[in-house]
């Protein structure tokens, strides 16, 4: 079993985080050794690879720094995520077991292809961007606090996708995708594991698409529950290995098969306030018209 002890990771690859230091020359600012470990342990012994995503990390966060550094702020909300929000639904969700930080996609009900006919290509990608940065900044932080090496797991729950609901749209998926090869040199090490929720009986036509845009490595940490051939709906947390070894089902939402509403914290539900209910796509927003007549004039 792999360690995620930050000392002794640190120990381990000291003489890969020295090399990358000594090939950077010049260590950018707020660049430290646990921040070039996640490099080491990303590129492994290609110092060169190393060394030119750091530089493209540097260089992209300073070319985007008047939206993109908010996103050190725990509580700081993506550019237009009003807005998208009306359409695409995710966030965080408590943490795992282990101390991983937890991101939901709840695609199933979102409406990806509304989405990407009302918003440019490049304000979606912000959208994911900021996200993406203000996690990996949220595993940053835990991992300075506790010694363990942080990473986030990504549960993308699919019920209620179907052939008519727009979810093979590939305009969307390219953002899907340009969002994942950018984390691989912005946001080294970061996703522990994917998790696909109630696959649907399309998923081999989405995966088939989805494979096209989104990274290798990204797709070589997928894990599909409850996987097998079945693709039989979800009822527990407990029919799915990938999660039963992770979560407590008191830190589970219901529509994952856990037993956590939010309603303590006074929400109609844990992700985007739509209810742990709902289970079919969410209805167009009534503004959905002015957004498109805008879109068209632009």
């Amino acid at each position: 079993m792999k360690t995620n002890d930050v000392e002794t990771l640190m120990a381990e690859h000291k003489d890969g985080v020295d090399k990358l230091k000594d090939a950077l020359k010049t260590v950018p600012d707020g660049y430290d050794d646990l921040c070039l470990l996640r490099y080491v342990l990303s590129m492994g012994s290609d110092v060169a690879k190393a060394v030119a995503a750091v530089r493209k990390a540097v260089e992209f966060r300073e070319k985007n720094d008047s939206w993109l550094s908010a996103a050190r702020d725990d509580d700081a909300v993506p550019p237009e995520n009003g807005p998208i929000t009306e359409y695409v639904k995710v966030g965080r969700h408590k943490r795992t077991n282990d101390g991983s930080v937890v991101f939901i996609v709840r695609s199933g009900i979102s409406r990806p292809s509304d989405a990407i006919s009302v918003f440019s290509h490049e304000t979606l990608l912000r959208h994911q961007t900021f996200y993406a940065e203000q996690n990996y900044w949220m595993c940053d932080k835990f991992t300075r606090a506790s010694g363990k090496l942080t990473k986030v797991i990504s549960i993308n729950d699919m019920t209620g996708i179907s052939l008519t609901s727009g979810h093979t749209d590939r305009r969307f998926m390219k953002i899907v995708g340009e969002n994942s090869h950018q984390s691989e040199f912005l946001h080294p090490q970061m996703l522990a594991k994917m998790v696909v929720y109630n696959p649907p009986g399309i998923f081999k036509i989405l995966f088939n698409i989805g494979k096209m845009f989104i990274s290798q490595k990204t797709i070589e940490k997928m894990a599909v529950c409850p996987g097998g051939a079945s693709m039989k709906k979800l009822k527990t947390s407990k029919d799915c290995p990938a999660a039963s070894a992770l979560f407590d089902p008191k830190n589970l939402p219901t529509f994952l098969g856990g037993e956590c509403t939010c309603a303590d914290l006074g929400l109609a539900g844990c992700i985007a306030n739509v209810s742990n209910d709902q289970r079919t796509q969410i209805p167009l927003p009534a503004s959905h018209q002015n957004n498109l007549q805008k879109a068209t004039k632009k």
